[in-house]
């Protein structure tokens, strides 16, 4: 579509800079551009200082307008937005084309993409490709799921460039009509996720697969072999495997208790646990740099001496088991980007000492069975927030009660009732539970396994305040 003085809506505004980036963009272009946010001009402040207010069409906060969908060229949705939302569906209805940002960005970009998608994993494994790309001389840039907008920076993309994309179901469902086809595509596993917003596991799968269901065999698709239901996604592509599952005669990475074994067609290395940076040494930091390495080493066949650097120094991802700080003998880690229960499971699997979790959020809809099980098995106290709370803190006391049937609680000493759960109204009353229930050698675990919406804006702003509870316990233990 010729943009010049088209009436275009943007929906969703948004702080993660997909709705600036697409405001922008499309002024650029000459668009007449009316934006629309349910949230208020003192809450969306941060993001109106980014555009040019002054060139709007219109702006609208608070509400949303009927007219503003019918009576519109296009409409530009926010990937928050579900597809039965009545105003997306006005539009539907009215004949108006309904778009997205990454789908604008897609349907201009003329560079070379590498697509990351899965439940969990895909962030560390985007950024640590992003790195080795760069590390190894290529043109490389990083967007998507991640924040931020590449929307800026197609006027001096080029063919010979990579753009790495870390995208959601939400943004992969609003590619589908446009059959995206990344050169390289990474599925890293799928878990139920998003149930609440797609309606059924089904649904939320099919979205996933436009990452790979349009590409053809000159593309590369890369799957976690230990992920069955991967095998059966539809893909003309070339696929290329990694895991513990993984075949050893043939080209892929291999992934062991504590080493990778990867395979080309070139030859083969080791790489030992120890050789890798320390945000990678564990089970999920394996998995994440396996699939990074079936996609430069084995599919792009970059030397290894040029992709090194990155694999020995890289620093890991805000928010993703991160550490903040430590206090009278305790480490605090910040971990509020897992948003699913498996990505706390990993967390729990892989922090060796005694932990007080924070755990809870938005419901999605998910099952959170496994999660309470493995909350139950491991950890020496649990503090449950967000909409989520309570159905977790039944769950947990459920499993507690029947391994305490069957003998096979696991011991916490001086207690054998359930005074290690309890719920908070806020992180606030979870992060002074938590450290009222600690002493020196725990680790105070904020991991969610939920989405933030519930207390707060986005996973970001839940990190930074349990970051800001430190703080403030911090002061608190200062002698007057």
């Amino acid at each position: 579509m010729n943009l010049l003085g088209r009436h275009v809506t943007v929906m969703g505004l948004g702080h993660f800079g997909g709705g600036i980036g697409a405001v922008q963009f499309l002024q650029k272009q000459g668009a007449l551009v009316t934006v629309t946010d349910l949230q208020t001009e003192e809450q969306l402040a941060s993001s109106l200082e980014q555009i040019d207010t002054s060139q709007l069409a219109d702006l609208v906060l608070g509400e949303h307008r009927e007219e503003l969908f019918t009576d519109t060229e296009l409409v530009v949705v926010s990937p928050a937005v579900r597809p039965d939302n009545r105003y997306v569906q006005l539009a539907h209805e009215a004949g108006v084309p309904v778009t997205s940002e990454i789908a604008l960005f897609w349907g201009n970009c003329p560079a070379r993409k590498l697509v990351v998608t899965g439940s969990t994993g895909k962030s560390t494994t985007a950024s640590l490709i992003y790195q080795c790309l760069r590390a190894a001389g290529l043109s490389a840039r990083l967007g998507g799921n991640l924040g931020g907008s590449l929307l800026e920076d197609l006027e001096t993309l080029t063919p010979d460039d990579w753009v790495v994309l870390e995208l959601s179901s939400f943004q992969l469902q609003m590619l589908a009509p446009l059959q995206p086809r990344p050169d390289i595509a990474i599925v890293t596993n799928l878990f139920p996720n998003h149930i609440d917003w797609h309606g059924s596991f089904e649904a939320y799968e099919e979205a996933k697969q436009a990452v790979c269901g349009f590409q053809t065999p000159d593309d590369l698709t890369i799957f976690n072999a230990d992920d069955d239901a991967l095998s059966l996604w539809p893909t003309e592509g070339k696929v290329i495997w990694y895991g513990k599952e993984c075949w050893r005669d043939r080209p892929g990475v291999v992934v062991g208790e504590d080493h990778l074994i990867v395979r080309t067609h070139k030859g083969g290395w080791k790489i030992e646990l120890s050789d890798l940076a320390p945000a990678l040494q564990s089970p999920h930091g394996l998995m994440n740099a396996a699939a990074a390495l079936a996609a430069v080493l084995v599919g792009l066949e970059l030397p290894i001496e040029q992709v090194a650097e990155p694999l020995m120094n890289f620093a890991g991802l805000p928010h993703r088991l991160q550490p903040v700080g430590e206090l009278d003998g305790r480490l605090f880690i910040n971990d509020s980007k897992a948003t699913t229960p498996e990505a706390t499971i990993a967390a729990l699997r892989t922090i060796q000492q005694p932990v007080i979790l924070i755990v809870g959020g938005k419901d999605k809809g998910v099952d959170l069975s496994s999660l309470a099980a493995s909350i139950q098995a491991s950890v020496k106290g649990v503090v449950c927030i967000g909409d989520t709370g309570p159905r977790l803190r039944e769950l947990v006391t459920e499993k507690f009660e029947q391994a305490q049937a069957q003998e096979k609680r696991r011991p916490r000493p001086g207690t054998s009732d359930l005074n290690w759960i309890t719920s908070a109204g806020s992180l606030t009353e979870a992060v002074k539970w938590a450290w009222s229930q600690s002493e020196a050698g725990d680790v105070i675990l904020l991991s969610p396994a939920c989405a933030s919406h519930s207390e707060f804006t986005h996973y970001e702003q839940r990190g930074e305040q349990f970051v800001a509870e430190i703080s403030r316990l911090e002061d608190s233990s200062k002698p007057l």
